[in-house]
C-alpha cells in the first residue's frame, strides 16, 4: 500500500504541460508559439514563473535596502524570461497610457494563476482526497478481521490518519511551494510595472505583509482553508497595486 501511495504522489508530480506564449506582433496578428515572444511584441499573457520544485528550497534571492524597507530582488533571469518580462512591461506601459484598468487587473490574475497552478500544480488538491480514500479502504480492509466492537474505531482512526497525511501533502507540495512562487514572481512584477520605477513604500510594505502571511499559512500548524483566503485577499491587494502603484 505504501508503495502505490508513493507511485501514485510520483505520478501526480510528473513533468508538467508545454508552455506557450501568447502575442500580437507589429502588424496587429496573434502568434501562439512555445518559445519566448521577440522583444517589443505586445505581451497577451505574463511571462512564465520562476520554477519551484516541490520539496526543493528556492535559492536565496539578493535584496536591497531602500528607505528601510526590502526592494524587489535583483533575480538572475534567462534571456527568454528576461524578453517576456520586458514586454510586459512594455505592454502594461501601454495600458496605463490609456487607462486600461481592465487590463491591468486581468495580469494580475494571469499571474496569481499561472503562479498557483504552474508545474502540475493543479492536481494536488486531488492528492489529500486520494490520501483519505486509500487509507479509508486499508483501514476498512484491516478491520474486517477485527471483533465487530474494533471495527469502528479501526476504521476512524484509518480516516482520521487519512484527513492529517492529506493536510501533510497538500501543506508540502501544494501550499509551501505556491508561497514561493508567488513571492518571487510578484516580486518580479514590482519591476516591470510600465511605471519606471518600483511601487511606492506603501504599496510595497502592503504586498510585503501578504507575503509574511502566505508563508505563515503554509505551516504544517495552520488550518488548511487559511493558505487559499490568504490568496484572496493578496489578489485584491495586488489588483489594487495595479492600478495605483
Amino acid at each position: 500500500m505504501n508503495a502505490a501511495v508513493g507511485l501514485l504522489v510520483l505520478a501526480l508530480l510528473g513533468p508538467p504541460p508545454a508552455r506557450t506564449y501568447t502575442w500580437r506582433d507589429a502588424a496587429g496578428q496573434v502568434h501562439i508559439t512555445s518559445t519566448p515572444p521577440p522583444l517589443g511584441a505586445e505581451v497577451l499573457e505574463p511571462p512564465p514563473p520562476a520554477a519551484v520544485e516541490p520539496g526543493r528550497p528556492a535559492p536565496p534571492i539578493p535584496r536591497q535596502v531602500t528607505s528601510g524597507l526590502e526592494g524587489p530582488p535583483r533575480e538572475q533571469l534567462n534571456s527568454g524570461q528576461q524578453q517576456a518580462w520586458t514586454a510586459l512591461d512594455q505592454h502594461l506601459a501601454r495600458a496605463r497610457a490609456g487607462r486600461d484598468q481592465l487590463t491591468l487587473e486581468a495580469v494580475a490574475d494571469s499571474l496569481l494563476q499561472d503562479s498557483l497552478w504552474g508545474h502540475g500544480l493543479w492536481i494536488m488538491p486531488l492528492v489529500p482526497v486520494v490520501a483519505l480514500g486509500l487509507l479509508g479502504l486499508l483501514g476498512w480492509w484491516f478491520a474486517l478481521g477485527l471483533q465487530s466492537g474494533l471495527r469502528l474505531p479501526v476504521v476512524g482512526g484509518s480516516l482520521l490518519l487519512g484527513l492529517g497525511f492529506g493536510h501533510l501533502l497538500l501543506t508540502v507540495f501544494l501550499y509551501q511551494p505556491q508561497a514561493v512562487r508567488l513571492q518571487r514572481n510578484l516580486e518580479l512584477l514590482e519591476l516591470h510595472l510600465g511605471i519606471g520605477r518600483a511601487p511606492g513604500p506603501t504599496q510595497r510594505a502592503l504586498l510585503r505583509g501578504h507575503y509574511r502571511a502566505l508563508d505563515a499559512a503554509a505551516l504544517l500548524s495552520q488550518p488548511p482553508w487559511r493558505f487559499p483566503g490568504e490568496v484572496r485577499a493578496l489578489r485584491a491587494s495586488l489588483k489594487q497595486v495595479m492600478v495605483e502603484p
